[in-house]
């Protein structure tokens, strides 16, 4: 096949005497027949073709075995030949009607299409076909034998995978972009797939399943961007003048202080992001209980276990003296036991005094002050029959 890298639909126009010969190439490929009349004018507008023209498989693949391709690569094969012959056969013509009914005050459309010439449509796999109407008149009269009322619901758009993407990529801005502008969407073949994967990589994007479904991170990214580096027309607008430039009809360095300049512009007006902004991209915390004093979300900080109400006051310390003589450090569970249940049980502990460890059971003595106090409390021993602990 030739160069893949393209969005070019069309051939330059000295390639339109080859066209006959690669559909009959393309027809042996799909093992079918070649139309009757090759329109190859069709397909040949040197005007619409950008970097490359479109995918074609090559005189050479006629001669080869196809047979012992891959599976996956005889298939993709088959794909651009078959295009090609869609391409370049005469149009799908039919007739269609429509027809309108009236029934309990309520009007209803029916249709149905009588193909007149298949067309390109031959090369296609057998499809659903349109029901033909039967014969009729204005005005006419029909028994409805039996009517049922559905009620149903709309289900939301779907997610994008990844072919939906790349389609969307392709066409995006495109009712807003000029119709000279020589690209259009965001990104070219070569880059749209390599865009994706920087921005799941980049953790914007991440997939499930076969969908690609945006993150926090992500959806905060795009809240907080100007709306010029957002919006798919600042590809085209670039992408047009550096057409331009290429063509020798615009001057590059007038391109460059036209960047230059818009970016100083963003640079000086979005600097400084707003409070709410810098919130959204603040890390979550976890909620590891709830105040004792004043009945708010306790978070877990670098340092310590605080209410996340500032004005409380109510905070525990990882590092706390009580912790660091003991010669233990306050964990996530041990702090969640504290807020929930009053009391968290601690094995190991050191005694400076006996120079040994000892297990207890630690209480949350909080009396409302600057610093949370705690006691211990030892379990019971037990007593034998003989009286002996």
């Amino acid at each position: 096949m030739t160069l893949p890298r393209t969005d070019s639909r069309f051939l330059t126009d000295d390639l339109e005497p080859s066209v006959p010969e690669l559909a009959a190439v393309a027809a042996a490929i799909c093992e079918t027949t070649a139309p009757e009349g090759v329109n190859a004018g069709q397909v040949c507008d040197s005007k619409k073709v950008s970097d490359h023209h479109a995918i074609l498989p090559t005189a050479s693949a006629g001669k080869a075995d196809t047979s012992v391709l891959p599976l996956g690569e005889r298939e993709i094969l088959r794909l651009v030949a078959g295009q090609l012959l869609r391409a370049v056969s005469d149009a799908h013509r039919y007739a269609e009607t429509t027809v309108t009914l009236e029934c309990g005050g309520t009007e209803f459309t029916a249709k149905g299409r009588t193909v007149l010439d298949t067309g390109w449509k031959q090369y296609l796999a057998q499809e659903k076909r349109d029901a033909a109407l039967p014969e009729l008149s204005e005005g006419q009269v029909l028994d409805c034998t039996e009517a049922v009322v559905k009620e149903g619901k709309t289900a939301p758009p779907k997610h994008y995978t990844e072919d939906t993407l790349l389609s969307a990529m392709e066409n995006a801005g495109k009712d807003d972009i000029p119709d000279e502008a020589e690209r259009k969407g965001l990104g070219t073949p070569a880059t749209r797939a390599a865009i994706i994967e920087k921005l799941v990589a980049a953790g914007f994007v991440e997939r499930k399943g076969k969908s690609l479904i945006p993150t926090k991170a992500g959806i905060n990214l795009v809240t907080i961007l100007p709306e010029p580096l957002t919006s798919p027309m600042l590809t085209a607008e670039w992408e047009q003048k550096l057409t331009e430039i290429a063509r020798g009809g615009a001057d590059p360095d007038t391109f460059m202080d036209g960047i230059y300049t818009m970016v100083q512009e963003i640079v000086s007006t979005y600097s400084c992001i707003s409070e709410d902004g810098k919130k959204l991209f603040a890390p979550e915390k976890e909620v590891i209980g709830t105040c004792p004093r004043c009945g708010q979300p306790v978070y877990e900080g670098k340092n310590n276990f605080a209410c996340s109400d500032r004005s409380c006051g109510f905070v525990l310390w990882k590092n706390d003296r009580f912790w660091t003589s003991r010669k233990k450090e306050l964990t996530k569970k041990m702090a969640a036991d504290l807020l929930k249940k009053g009391r968290t049980n601690v094995k190991g502990m050191w005694s400076e005094k006996k120079q040994a460890t000892y297990d207890a059971a630690v209480i949350l003595d909080d009396t409302g002050g600057k610093y949370i106090n705690f006691k211990l409390e030892f379990p019971k021993r037990k007593v034998g029959a003989d009286g002996r602990k």
